[in-house]
C-alpha cells in the first residue's frame, strides 16, 4: 500500500503542479469567463492564487479516493495537507515580501510548488500512519472542502477589501 500510495501522491503532485500552472492563465485565455473564474484566479491577489493549489488538489483527491484501497482517514488527511499548503503559500508570500519590500514572480511560483509538495507530503504521512478511521472526521473533512470551495466562489465576486484579496498590479478586488 505505501509504495502505491506514494506513487499516487507523486502523480498527484505532478497533476496539481501542471494543472495549477495552466489554471493561472485559463481565466484570461477564456475571455474572463465567470464560470472559469470560480476555479481559477481572476487577478493577481494572494487569495486568488490559492485556487491554483486548492481546486486541482481537490480534483486529484476525489480521483485518488477511487484509486486507493485503504481509505482510513483519507479526506481528513487530505484536508490537513491542503490547509498546510495554503497556509504555507500565504505565510511565505508575506514573509518574503515583508522582508524584501518587493513582490517576486519567481518567489510566488516557488511558493506554489513548495506548498503543493507540503500538501502531498502531509496527506501522505497522515494516510500512511492511520490505523483507524473515523466516519465523522471524514464527513467533517468533506464538509470543510465544500465550505472552502464556497468561500472561494463567494470571494471571487465579493471579496473583503483587505490586502490579501487585492490585486497588487491593478489595485482591484475580485471580478
Amino acid at each position: 500500500m505505501n509504495k502505491k500510495l506514494f506513487r499516487y501522491e507523486i502523480i498527484g503532485f505532478i497533476f496539481v503542479s501542471i494543472t495549477g500552472t495552466l489554471n493561472h492563465f485559463l481565466y484570461e485565455w477564456l475571455h474572463a469567463s465567470k464560470a472559469i473564474g470560480l476555479f481559477c484566479p481572476v487577478n493577481e491577489s494572494v487569495w486568488e492564487h490559492l485556487k491554483l493549489l486548492f481546486f486541482p488538489y481537490l480534483i486529484w483527491s476525489i480521483a485518488e479516493f477511487f484509486l486507493i484501497t485503504d481509505k482510513k482517514n483519507f479526506f481528513h488527511s487530505k484536508i490537513k495537507g491542503v490547509l498546510c499548503g495554503l497556509i504555507f503559500i500565504v505565510s511565505f508570500f508575506y514573509t518574503y515580501s515583508g522582508i524584501t519590500g518587493t513582490v517576486s514572480t519567481f518567489m510566488d511560483i516557488l511558493s506554489f510548488f513548495i506548498g503543493t509538495a507540503i500538501s502531498f507530503l502531509i496527506s501522505y504521512e497522515f494516510i500512511r500512519n492511520s490505523r483507524t478511521g473515523s466516519r465523522i472526521s471524514e464527513i467533517i473533512s468533506i464538509l470543510i472542502f465544500i465550505f472552502i470551495s464556497a468561500v472561494f466562489f463567494i470571494f471571487t465576486f465579493m471579496p473583503p477589501l483587505i490586502p490579501l484579496f487585492e490585486d497588487p498590479q491593478r489595485f482591484t478586488f475580485g471580478i
